[in-house]
């Protein structure tokens, strides 16, 4: 191959990596105003500033765009809820506060928070394209909070109330969610980020802040 041809490769490489990221911005943007039926493939791709059917050169259909776009959003959140230091280093604050801020982040996006608890129901079918990637968030996130909630047991910290870390873990995400899909037929009624805090902190057997 001539350094010519290497270069061509290089930057189509990078241009198409260029042209999913803007893609997903704008398909996230659409998801969240008017909701997966409401959004067109057509109106993301213009937004986009592409053509419809280079859209679906790179995502094929607007499911796998919406699991796309969900990544996206869930490596944007893990970045800011999971502190960079070494998991030895990280503390139960550290976490607190990371859930909190996704929280947070989340009430600027409430379109795509409702659309994403439809789309966790729905993925209850085992054949729905969603399930997989929805089960594997869900395992990241439980096994970081079970891997603190056991070291806070270990500390002496927080009892023993019954459950494995692992299913205090899963109890945690399934109120964060079903808080969610509350907030979204009774909105601002709930301080939702307040509330993952707290119940974090209950988890974690730490004194209210």
């Amino acid at each position: 191959m001539s350094d010519g041809e290497w270069l061509q490769r290089v930057e189509g490489y990078v241009n198409g990596r260029a042209t999913k990221s803007a893609i997903v911005e704008r398909a996230a943007e659409a998801f969240a105003q008017q909701g997966f039926h409401g959004a067109s493939v057509r109106g993301i791709a213009r937004a986009a500033g592409i053509d419809h059917s280079t859209l679906l050169h790179h995502f094929g259909n607007k499911t796998m765009l919406l699991l796309a776009v969900l990544e996206w959003q869930d490596a944007q959140n893990l970045t800011a809820s999971v502190p960079a230091e070494a998991p030895a280093e990280v503390t139960a604050e550290m976490l607190v506060d990371g859930f909190t801020a996704t929280a947070e982040r989340n009430r600027a996006v409430p379109g795509l928070v409702q659309l994403l608890s439809v789309m966790s129901a729905e993925a209850g079918a085992a054949d729905h394209p969603a399930r997989p990637h929805l089960q594997e968030r869900h395992r990241i996130a439980r096994d970081l909070i079970a891997s603190m909630i056991r070291r806070q047991r270990e500390a002496g910290a927080v009892g023993d109330d019954g459950l494995t870390p692992e299913q205090g873990a899963a109890v945690f995400l399934a109120t964060w969610e079903g808080l969610q899909v509350y907030d979204a037929l009774h909105p601002g009624e709930l301080d939702i980020p307040a509330l993952v805090a707290r119940a974090l902190r209950e988890a974690f057997g730490l004194e209210s802040a």
